[in-house]
């Protein structure tokens, strides 16, 4: 097996506990939350860190602001098609695609 064989074997093995583990996360989060809304708690500390509710609000700003965000978009588009642009940066990063488990076999 090569060195980018076993890399690659790796980095799926990472992103597999990762998916696993922010699912466990998810439900954890989605627990803790429904607890300290029975128990009416806003915020709580404790040796392993601090939780808090934070709401957060979905804003409607109406049809004419809708309208002009749409027409931005259609704008950037038709730039983007055209290739009516400046490239300010350009990074490069790895993009990873694990097989799934139906495709091992």
């Amino acid at each position: 097996m090569s060195d980018l064989d076993t890399l690659l074997k790796e980095l799926a093995d990472i992103k597999a506990r990762i998916s696993a583990l922010e699912e466990r996360e998810a439900r954890c989060k989605a627990d803790i939350l429904e607890l300290m809304q029975e128990e009416g708690i806003e915020k709580d500390a404790g040796p392993y860190g601090s939780i808090r509710i934070q709401r957060r609000s979905e804003k409607d700003y109406g049809k004419e602001v809708k309208a002009m965000e749409k027409e931005l978009k259609a704008a950037k588009k038709l730039k983007d098609d055209l290739g009516d642009f400046t490239i300010v940066k350009t990074t490069s990063s790895l993009v990873f695609t694990p097989i799934s488990p139906e495709e091992l076999f």
